[in-house]
């Protein structure tokens, strides 16, 4: 059983910086802890998708995203355990499972859109299909990608076409984050 943990402090950034800000973090907080002790509605969807308005002098953001990321954690595990239907539980992740296969199966450079501006900015090509290589061996079983690895991952910019488009990628990536975190 996963034990709920103390307020962290977070650090604020200087007054010249942009950090999250205090008040929207505190609240969003208080309701995923309460989740956390098993009370409420909030899931680890709900962590994963949280987004905070910027301000001058806020939460230091690497801070707050460290802690969001333990809390989708301990309620993904918590979702996992309290399953009423294991097979359910065990088909879903299943699927979900192989719609990123079937993805990381496309060919390299045909994974993703391209972004429909010439001028609008995309991922660099090579490096998330790189990053699908790697998601696709640990799908496998015979890779160590985490959770954590694909939350940090960053990519290179490319212009336009020469690009993957950046949205559909972020929400991939937020599905392999929930099929490695589930799987547990």
């Amino acid at each position: 059983m996963t034990t709920s943990h103390d307020t962290p402090g977070f650090d604020h950034v200087e007054s010249d910086e942009i950090g999250y800000e205090p008040s929207h973090v505190d609240a969003f907080l208080d309701r995923a802890r309460r989740a956390e002790q098993g009370e409420g509605t909030l899931t680890a969807d709900d962590v994963r998708q949280a987004r905070f308005a910027t301000v001058n002098g806020g939460y230091a953001a690497d801070q707050v995203d460290d802690e969001l990321d333990r809390l989708e954690e301990v309620l993904t595990s918590r979702e996992r355990e309290s399953a009423q239907d294991g097979d359910g539980w065990s088909a879903a992740l299943a699927e979900d499972t192989r719609e990123l296969v079937t993805r990381a199966d496309r060919a390299p450079a045909e994974r993703f859109r391209r972004p429909s501006l010439n001028d609008a900015q995309g991922y660099d090509v090579d490096q998330v299909d790189a990053l699908l290589d790697r998601l696709r061996d640990t799908l496998d079983g015979d890779g160590d990608l985490t959770a954590d690895d694909v939350r940090r991952a960053s990519f290179g910019s490319a212009d336009g076409r020469e690009g993957y488009d950046e949205a559909q990628v972020d929400a991939y990536l937020d599905a392999a984050v929930d099929v490695l975190l589930r799987r547990g």
